[in-house]
């Protein structure tokens, strides 16, 4: 046993090994692992093996090779270890992408509307709900075309009056809080039907017919209370409007097109607001204005609407999304399948042609407006961005989605807010574009 521990050692293998390492640095950097993570690797420790037999296992000779290796790439390539160290990191970030995304919106949501409805009291908690103060696209929706409203009726050289557009805004809050109430107390069992609304505050018994009618009063007065500080037209009108809000919900019964009895309801903010401000009423101006709203509506309802087809279909709920089918769901299943898919593709076409001319004919018609009001400039560059954003939504069209369906439902709320800046921006811009034209005229030099 003596003679076997100080026999002589294999030096002249050892240092020949050794320098090998420093040729194979990218195997010398993996060789601190103990197990293989490659063929080069492997067949570098069956080497390993035969030479020193009695040092498989040996820390100092990995040692020794993952220091050669070091040494060499720092010497030849100072980079190339940091690249190394990098590349994880890089893979960690594409591959936890979408964490990130969550946890971004998880931290935005916090600042959301619904953020703040979940920490507000549980006792008004419903009542919020109810208002749909929680999501408040809507309430954008219906208050947009008040800016447009106001916007127009501005003179030219002069920005819109902040006034107004601040108790526009209140109005719309309020309107919209009460539109929501009694479609809610109208539709209360088709609601306990859909998969959607089932858990609204009056479908899930959180609210009472009696505290959503008093809840509804409430929100009547203030918005009375708004109307009143306005003029006679616009008071008219606003009395006016209250037909369509209170047959809206019974449209969803008896007729195919709820979607117009919401255009001509959510619209009337457009010819009440240009009341409000102008001096004189321009009826040409005010119903293209209020057409093209009405066509706007159309088109985002329409997507909105296609979030419900399969339960309206069992609760009986009638809707222009359902117009586009053109045989029934036991019809297809008895078709062959290329004659279904055929069947598939028609419905996709007939859908991207109705939204195409909703929207183009609303961006048409809102562009005529402007016409009449002499603007130009910023107002047809909002007009070209807003074009873009529908027409990616019409060539998207994803309609069986409901994740697709609800962001091009919000989008419209970004494209109203591009037109009404660019209306403002156009008709404040006039009074730079005729200041300058006053100092260039001769008469002002003489």
């Amino acid at each position: 046993m003596l003679k076997a521990a100080f026999s002589p050692f294999p030096w002249r293998q050892f240092w020949t090994k050794t320098v090998s390492c420093l040729q194979m640095s990218q195997s010398c950097y993996f060789h601190v692992s103990d197990q293989p993570t490659n063929k080069k690797h492997m067949l570098h420790m069956k080497k390993e093996s035969a030479i020193f037999p009695m040092c498989k296992n040996s820390v100092v000779v990995r040692n020794i090779h993952l220091n050669a290796a070091l040494l060499k790439q720092k010497r030849e390539a100072p980079l190339k270890l940091k690249k190394l160290r990098a590349k994880p990191i890089l893979v960690s970030f594409y591959d936890n992408k979408e964490n990130m995304k969550a946890d971004f919106k998880r931290f935005l949501s916090k600042f959301s509307m619904e953020g703040l409805v979940n920490k507000a009291p549980e006792s008004i908690q419903p009542y919020l709900y109810l208002a749909r103060v929680d999501k408040p696209t809507g309430s954008f929706l219906l208050y947009i075309p008040c800016l447009y409203g106001i916007c127009f009726a501005t003179p030219l050289g002069e920005w819109p009056s902040l006034y107004y557009i601040a108790l526009f805004g209140v109005g719309s809050i309020l309107m919209r809080g009460a539109g929501c109430v009694i479609n809610d107390l109208w539709d209360k069992d088709f609601d306990r039907q859909v998969e959607r609304t089932k858990s609204r505050p009056i479908a899930a018994g959180k609210i009472s017919e009696r505290n959503a009618i008093m809840f509804l009063a409430a929100q009547l007065t203030l918005s009375l209370g708004i109307l009143l500080s306005l003029n006679s037209t616009c008071i008219v009108l606003g009395v006016v409007a209250m037909g369509p809000v209170v047959a809206y919900p019974l449209a969803k019964r008896y007729t195919m097109v709820p979607q117009a009895a919401l255009g001509l309801t959510f619209n009337v903010g457009a010819l009440i607001g240009y009341a409000a401000v102008a001096p004189s009423l321009d009826w040409v101006l005010m119903l293209t204005l209020y057409g093209s709203c009405f066509l706007w509506t159309m088109y985002y309802d329409t997507i909105y609407a296609f979030q419900d087809v399969k339960d309206d279909k069992k609760a009986g709920v009638k809707s222009i999304a359902l117009l586009f089918d053109k045989y029934s769901e036991d019809k297809l299943r008895e078709m062959p399948l290329h004659k279904r898919l055929k069947e598939r593709t028609n419905r996709q076409q007939r859908i991207r042609i109705f939204l195409f001319l909703c929207g183009g004919t609303h961006l048409v018609t809102m562009g005529l407006a402007g016409f009449q009001k002499y603007i130009d400039g910023p107002f047809y560059l909002s007009l070209v961005i807003a074009s873009v954003i529908l027409m990616c939504q019409v060539a998207e069209a994803r309609v069986e989605s409901k994740e697709f369906c609800w962001n091009a439902f919000n989008e419209n709320r970004n494209m109203g807010l591009i037109l009404a800046l660019g209306i403002a921006l156009s008709i404040w811009m006039q009074k730079n574009v005729s200041d300058e034209t006053e100092k260039i005229s001769p008469n002002n030099k003489l």
